[in-house]
């Protein structure tokens, strides 16, 4: 019996990284494909297009998603840890609690998306798009997201400890009750957002701008703030607060 099913799902396996792999071949796009709970690990995907994929808990370790483009794809819970997603193309899919710890995202874009919960540590993520996306209680500890531009995105109770934001484009998005302590977010652009009650504790924000930006019960302490630019009315009580 035992073997019987490691055997069947092998089938399994080959048939869909067959499909995959004849798409990507191709050019052609994939439209309506089941791998839920799949072991699709270490497969190179590269360069496949798709709509309404549905891999919910599926496996995809270490794979490579270089260049892929997902629309209206659902990965919940599923496993990207040590993925390459170089230059990847993802818009109105779910991640909400997948793991994508410690993979390439480099120029990659997420947008339009939801990833309630999702892990993000230690992702490669700079100079990616996260625009629009909703990230509610994800985390991106020790994550590098230089030059990122994730505007009118969601953040909230978000986990962003040690984050590279450097040179970050968060206009308009929403860190509510989020924990940004020792993040280096020097010079990234917060204008419009709302920071309400999060923590920015040895944060470092050199030059970065917070004009029109909502700051109630943030915790400042230790945050480096030279340079910073913040509305007139709010600057001398943050400088007594850091």
């Amino acid at each position: 019996m035992v073997v019987w099913e490691m055997n069947n799902q092998n089938d399994e396996r080959s048939k869909i990284l067959g499909i995959l792999n004849k798409s990507r071949y191709n050019n052609e796009l994939i439209d309506g494909l089941e791998v839920s709970g799949m072991n699709l690990s270490f497969s190179d995907l590269t360069g496949v297009i798709a709509n309404r994929i549905f891999a919910n808990g599926a496996n995809l370790r270490a794979s490579s998603l270089i260049r892929t483009s997902f629309r209206d794809c659902e990965f919940l819970s599923a496993n990207f840890d040590s993925c390459n997603f170089e230059g990847a193309d993802i818009a109105d899919c779910v991640l909400s609690e997948a793991t994508l710890r410690n993979a390439q995202m480099k120029d990659a874009e997420i947008k339009i998306s939801t990833c309630i919960e999702t892990c993000f540590d230690e992702v490669e993520l700079c100079n990616g798009n996260l625009s629009g996306s909703t990230l509610i209680k994800a985390t991106f500890r020790q994550a590098n997201l230089h030059g990122i531009s994730a505007s009118k995105a969601y953040f909230d109770e978000s986990d962003l400890r040690g984050a590279n934001l450097v040179n970050g484009d968060f206009e308009e998005s929403d860190f509510i009750s989020a924990n940004l302590s020792e993040v280096d977010a020097s010079y990234a652009n917060f204008t419009g957002g709302n920071l309400t009650g999060a923590i920015l504790c040895n944060g470092n924000f050199t030059g970065a701008n917070c004009t029109n930006v909502k700051l109630n019960d943030v915790s400042w302490k230790g945050a480096i703030v030279e340079g910073a630019i913040f509305d007139d009315a709010v600057r001398e009580e943050i400088l007594k607060m850091v």
